[in-house]
């Protein structure tokens, strides 16, 4: 799909796409197709990997790591090197994006680093105090919080510094860790700001990830009674990206604008879809009590299905947005045949395609509830069709 339609058969280059790759993988909610960008789920891996060895996860990789990699150094004092694996390179690499997910509840403090690890509200204290934090406090790069105790007590030489101030005030809140509060445990960051004991892979993705408002028209284009290749050419539509003689003139190419459904006015998507004589007669065959007039935009058709009178029907709003598919579906398929296979459909054989598409979905279908009436049944209430 993303070489063919939508990358012109080719990867090498975005000249004459027609959906941008990082639009495509937006979620569907905020406009795009929902596809996951790699580079994304490699990162959120390699902080699963880190995840892994911080939490003791108990596999034998963990257990080589801490043996062989982590002995002398830790994690996050250790430095990035060709003798290292690429797998533990690319854990090294986002020490800065781990150190926003991880903090560590103190237990007998024999886990955490007293400098790099998130234990106390002032975060990592590396940050604070520097690279002469170990001369000020004489605790070293590689020790541990339990290093900073003494028989159960909190043992810091005094503050010379604001910082170091700081630092045991903040203490001075916090039970010293002992060896009856058990292990230390590291949690990682949910979806909602909170440190928890287990990693998301979900959450983790949506935190990491650039995010875009989410698009009005997504109930419109994307729900569980759709068509799928009606709703991609719907949600193509609704972009403005399909390839309409108006988009093809503003390209340089010299076409006639002229509409070949109507021959009347300018191709273009609101034209096409809504404006046309030709659409507009198909969506006249469901005009009656739910659709007053054939509508001249989506925007138009989102206003009929949120209206009170189609919300309040059961199964009525999923009739409606699959109709508004299967109708820019079958216009855009009868506009193509006929430029490019000479060969044109009336009016009535376009409804009569339209009518297919949507008994063959909705007999599919069964009823919301059981005093509901089955979506087909919703359909055939519709206005019938004018011979």
């Amino acid at each position: 799909m993303c070489c063919a339609f939508l990358w012109k058969n080719k990867t090498s280059s975005a000249s004459g796409a027609r959906v941008s790759w990082a639009s495509i993988c937006k979620p569907k909610k905020e406009g795009g197709l929902g596809l996951r960008r790699l580079e994304e789920f490699e990162q959120v891996f390699a902080l699963k990997r880190v995840w892994n060895l911080f939490s003791g996860a108990g596999s034998l990789w963990v257990a080589w790591l801490q043996s062989n990699v982590f002995t002398r150094r830790c994690y996050w004092s250790i430095s990035d090197s060709q003798r290292l694996s690429p797998t533990v390179r690319s854990m090294i690499r986002i020490k800065g994006m781990v150190a926003e997910f991880l903090c560590c509840s103190i237990g007998d403090g024999r886990a955490s680093s007293f400098w790099f690890d998130y234990w106390t509200d002032m975060g990592p204290l590396i940050e604070g105090f520097g690279p002469h934090g170990p001369r000020e406090l004489l605790i070293s790069f590689e020790d541990k919080v339990v290093a900073a105790t003494e028989n159960g007590e909190w043992a810091l030489p005094p503050a010379r510094s604001q910082q170091a101030e700081t630092l045991q005030i903040v203490l001075s809140t916090m039970n010293p860790p002992r060896s009856s509060r058990g292990e230390d445990r590291f949690l990682w960051r949910n979806g909602e700001g909170r440190f928890v004991p287990k990693f998301s892979t979900k959450a983790t993705w949506q935190a990491i990830r650039e995010t875009a408002p989410t698009v009005q028209w997504y109930s419109m284009v994307w729900f569980k009674e759709e068509i799928p290749r009606c709703s991609f050419i719907t949600w193509m539509a609704v972009l403005s990206r399909l390839p309409t003689k108006d988009r093809l003139a503003s390209w340089g190419l010299a076409i006639p604008l002229q509409c070949v459904l109507c021959s009347a006015g300018q191709e273009s998507h609101d034209h096409l879809f809504f404006q046309c004589s030709f659409v507009r007669d198909i969506w006249a065959h469901y005009c009656g009590s739910s659709i007053h007039v054939p509508p001249l935009s989506l925007q138009a058709v989102a206003g009929i299905v949120s209206s009170h009178q189609v919300v309040s029907s059961p199964g009525l709003p999923s009739v409606l947005k699959l109709l508004q598919q299967c109708i820019i579906y079958c216009v855009w398929r009868e506009r193509n045949m006929r430029i490019f296979q000479q060969s044109s459909t009336s009016e009535a054989g376009v409804f009569a395609r339209v009518d297919r598409l949507m008994r063959d979905r909705l007999i599919s279908i069964p009823p919301s509830s059981p005093s509901s009436p089955s979506p087909l049944l919703v359909y055939f209430r519709l206005p019938p069709p004018v011979p």
